[in-house]
C-alpha cells in the first residue's frame, strides 16, 4: 500500500460498530481503514428460547452488542409476546442501545460511561432483580458473576457465536502495522487480531501502536496482552469519539 494511503487509524471491530465515526474522522483530515474483526452465527433459538419463553419474564434484559439484539432480543420479544411490555432494557453504548429502539423498543437504559463494567456498577445499585442478559459464547461470566453477586439472579444464554474470520492479507496486515492508532471494540476482538496476526506480529504491534478500547474489561485484556497505550474511550457517540481519537493521535505523533 503506499505510503500516502495508508490509514492513521483502524478500526478493527465487527461491521457496523462505531458507525458514523468514518465520516466525523475523514472530515478532520484523518485517514481511516476498517477491518472485520469477527464473524457471527446466530445460535438456533430452539436451544435455549423455550426455558426464557416459560419461565417467567425478567425485571430487565442486558444486551451488549447489536448481535445480541438480532439473536436474541428479538427472537424473545417475538415469543412472550405483550408480557414483554413492562421489561427494563440496559444497553451496554449508544450503538446497542440505538439497536434496540430499531426493534421498537423505547425503555431502554446506559450506564453512564460504555462498558459491561460499568453497566454492572449501574444495576449494581438496584434492588436484586431477575435479569436475562444475552451474550456470545466467548462473552465470558465475568458480568453475570457480578450480577450475581449484587443479588440479581441472572440468566444467561448463548445467542450467538463469534468466529475469527479468514486469514489477513498482506495489504491489511501493513495497514494495521502502519497505523498510528487501532480501535478495538472488545477483548473477544483483541484475541482475533492476535490469533490473525500471530504471536510475533501482535507483540511488535502491541510494543508499538496506540490501541482505544471501549470499555474497562477491553482495556485490562489489551495490558495483559502487551499493549503499552491503551486509552478507554469516553462514549460511541461520533462527536465525542473523534475528540477522543483526535487528542489520542496528538500523544502519538507527539
Amino acid at each position: 500500500m503506499p505510503a500516502a494511503r495508508r490509514a492513521s487509524v483502524v478500526v478493527y471491530a465487527a461491521p457496523g460498530t462505531l458507525a458514523g465515526v468514518d465520516r466525523s474522522l475523514r472530515r478532520a483530515g484523518v485517514l481511516v481503514a476498517r477491518l472485520a474483526s469477527i464473524d457471527r452465527a446466530g445460535v438456533d433459538p430452539a436451544r435455549w428460547l423455550p426455558r426464557l419463553a416459560r419461565g417467567p419474564v425478567p425485571d430487565a434484559v442486558i444486551v451488549s452488542s447489536r448481535a445480541a439484539v438480532d439473536h436474541g432480543v428479538g427472537p424473545w420479544r417475538a415469543a412472550v409476546g405483550p408480557r414483554a411490555r413492562g421489561v427494563e432494557f440496559w444497553a451496554v453504548g449508544p450503538g446497542t442501545a440505538g439497536a434496540l429502539r430499531r426493534l421498537g423498543i423505547r425503555r431502554v437504559r446506559r450506564p453512564r460511561r460504555i462498558g459491561s463494567v460499568a453497566l454492572a456498577a449501574a444495576l449494581g445499585r438496584s434492588p436484586p432483580r431477575r435479569l436475562v442478559y444475552f451474550r456470545s459464547d466467548r462473552a465470558g461470566g465475568d458480568l453475570g458473576r457480578s450480577l450475581r453477586r449484587g443479588g440479581h439472579r441472572v440468566i444467561a444464554p448463548i445467542v450467538y457465536r463469534v468466529r475469527s474470520p479468514r486469514a489477513l492479507r498482506p495489504r491489511e496486515r501493513q495497514t494495521l502495522e502502519s497505523a498510528a492508532l487501532i480501535v478495538v471494540s472488545s477483548p473477544s476482538g483483541l484475541a482475533s487480531l492476535r490469533e490473525r496476526l500471530g504471536a510475533r506480529r501482535f507483540s511488535r504491534l502491541a510494543r508499538a501502536t496506540g490501541l482505544v478500547v471501549l470499555g474497562a474489561r477491553s482495556a485490562r485484556a489489551a495490558r495483559r496482552l502487551g499493549f503499552r497505550r491503551v486509552s478507554v474511550a469516553p462514549s460511541t457517540a461520533a462527536h465525542r469519539f473523534t475528540r477522543h481519537l483526535l487528542r489520542e493521535l496528538g500523544h502519538a505523533d507527539a
